[in-house]
């Protein structure tokens, strides 16, 4: 699925949720009790959660295909759950995040894993500073540091808030991708946001 439509989906759903909120309550309505909103306190997923979510993500993008190519989705995920990787320079940086990252959609090539090597181990030695890591500096999220700039870009992709978003790795591995690529398929530097064109 790209970009454009997701993010046409997204304004349609939230277009019609506020038609609905906006016709849907009546004078005669009883008054609704809002729950107060739980906190929830997020840290860093385990290595069976990320294998978790990489099979969801694995499992989604295999129903999204079968969808747009009227095609039945496979039904076998253990081949893209661990993608064979491309060799890179012995010495790479942060290789452990490369199967996520290529599940997510960074090409597998040894030019670019390298490159997203030294972007993780620049930005964060291969940690994921989430909003509740020590060094987290306020503003920029995740192993790939997402800047707050990209707020409402993340919010409206995800439909959730930037600082839960952002510290899952597999959706912060996603998002750099999705900066990297729409940079990168108007001719420009892919690698722009941050900073290593």
């Amino acid at each position: 699925m790209n970009f454009k439509r997701l993010t046409l989906w997204a304004s349609a759903t939230y277009g019609l949720c506020a038609l609905w909120a906006i016709t849907g309550v009546q004078e005669s309505s009883p008054l609704l009790t809002i729950a107060p909103r739980q906190t929830i306190t997020l840290g860093d997923l385990s290595p069976q959660q990320l294998e978790d979510r990489n099979d969801e993500i694995v499992q989604q993008i295999a129903d999204e295909n079968a969808t747009i190519y009227d095609e039945p989705a496979e039904t076998t995920t253990t081949v893209l759950a661990s993608p064979k990787i491309a060799e890179v320079p012995v010495g790479t940086k942060c290789q452990e995040w490369f199967p996520t990252a290529i599940l997510v959609g960074w090409p597998n090539n040894p030019e670019t894993l390298e490159k997203l090597g030294r972007l993780l181990w620049k930005e964060t030695r291969c940690l994921n500073v989430s909003y509740t890591h020590p060094q987290f500096n306020g503003h920029d999220h995740g192993v790939a540091q997402i800047n707050q700039v990209h707020r409402k870009y993340v919010e409206q992709l995800f439909a959730m808030p930037m600082e839960e978003s952002m510290s899952d790795p597999t959706l912060n591995l996603r998002f750099a991708f999705l900066l990297y690529s729409d940079i990168a398929e108007t001719g420009g530097c892919g690698w722009k946001p941050w900073r290593l064109c």
